[in-house]
């Protein structure tokens, strides 16, 4: 069976994001791309546009004190787009993150129109304050 190109996307996404080339990650994104992550953390919110969502991305690493780390467990790819599931950990100021995500991404046309990130909730709101 051959791999669907929206999962080469996504893997190729969260190669980009695990090297820090936010540059590149930015590009997966269409201009009116959103993202959104519930909650009540300094990282939850709506997202609008590449650089936004780069932003959120970039704010999480620094809230982590640079350990932010994601494991893909799966990347399931289909014409709708893909969902990746995640396990995410981070360590700082004494507090322990420890989850599973899962994301769905929305893709059109090769970039990505919009992502529902659902983490465990009360993980990160607790790890993110």
């Amino acid at each position: 069976m051959t791999e669907h190109p929206n999962t080469r996307l996504a893997a190729t996404l969260v190669d980009a994001f695990s090297r820090g080339d936010l540059d590149t990650v930015a590009g997966f994104f269409a201009p009116d791309a959103v993202w959104d992550l519930p909650g009540h953390s300094a990282v939850a919110g709506t997202y609008k546009g590449p650089q936004e969502i780069v932003g959120f991305l970039a704010k999480a690493y620094e809230l982590s004190g640079g350990t932010l780390r994601l494991d893909v467990i799966d990347i399931l790819g289909s014409d709708w787009g893909a969902v990746q599931v995640q396990h995410v950990t981070a360590d700082h100021d004494g507090r322990h993150l420890d989850c599973v995500e899962i994301l769905a991404h929305h893709i059109v046309d090769g970039v990505i129109i919009s992502t529902h990130h659902r983490p465990d909730q009360d993980a990160i709101d607790a790890f993110f304050g």
